[in-house]
């Protein structure tokens, strides 16, 4: 019941391509949190992440994906965050995103198709534009969300990873498996 909930509000083209992921790429700032940086009086750099988008992702690697960071800024809590979920990968203060995600296909001998990315802003739009499943959150500006497969219901921060991989782990047939008791 809950994979015919999920399903219900994505097309069969989505799903088609949600269906075919091996590897879940996101960026951090905008997507994992809502794109704030608080600096203390010290200059200590906080940040907040959503419980929800962290616990799935123990799911999506017993599931056999891929889950890694690529993203633009460097920072201790993201690589602290990374670590914590047991990521793959963390590529951070990367200013050319694309090189990282090619190679990343080739060392994992991985099809663009096979990779579902979420990005909000433009250094994320040739990654967008180049794997199978794209995905952005809603609050992303308006020429991202246009050249997405997906606009999520979720703003930054607020579960954008938990909703592509609930999709992707529905349109495997393996979030039933997890729901069940």
């Amino acid at each position: 019941m809950a994979v015919k909930e999920v399903l219900s509000k994505y097309s069969k083209e989505q799903i088609k391509k949600a269906a075919q992921v091996k590897a879940l790429f996101f960026d951090v700032d905008g997507v994992m949190t809502d794109g704030g940086i608080i600096y203390d009086e010290t200059g200590c750099e906080t940040k907040r992440f959503n419980v929800k988008d962290g616990y799935i992702i123990s799911h999506l690697k017993k599931a056999g994906i891929l889950v890694g960071i690529i993203t633009g800024r460097e920072s201790k809590l993201v690589s602290n965050r990374a670590a914590e979920l047991k990521l793959d990968f963390c590529h951070q203060g990367i200013m050319d995103k694309y090189s990282v995600f090619e190679k990343l296909l080739t060392f994992h001998k991985l099809k663009r198709k096979q990779v579902a990315y979420v990005g909000d802003d433009i250094n994320d739009l040739k990654i967008l534009r180049n794997c199978g499943l794209s995905a952005c959150p809603a609050d992303a500006l308006k020429y991202v969300q246009t050249r997405v497969d997906l606009v999520t219901e979720a703003r930054g921060g607020e579960g954008v990873v938990r909703e592509v991989s609930d999709l992707i782990l529905a349109s495997q047939g393996i979030l039933d498996k997890i729901l069940k008791p």
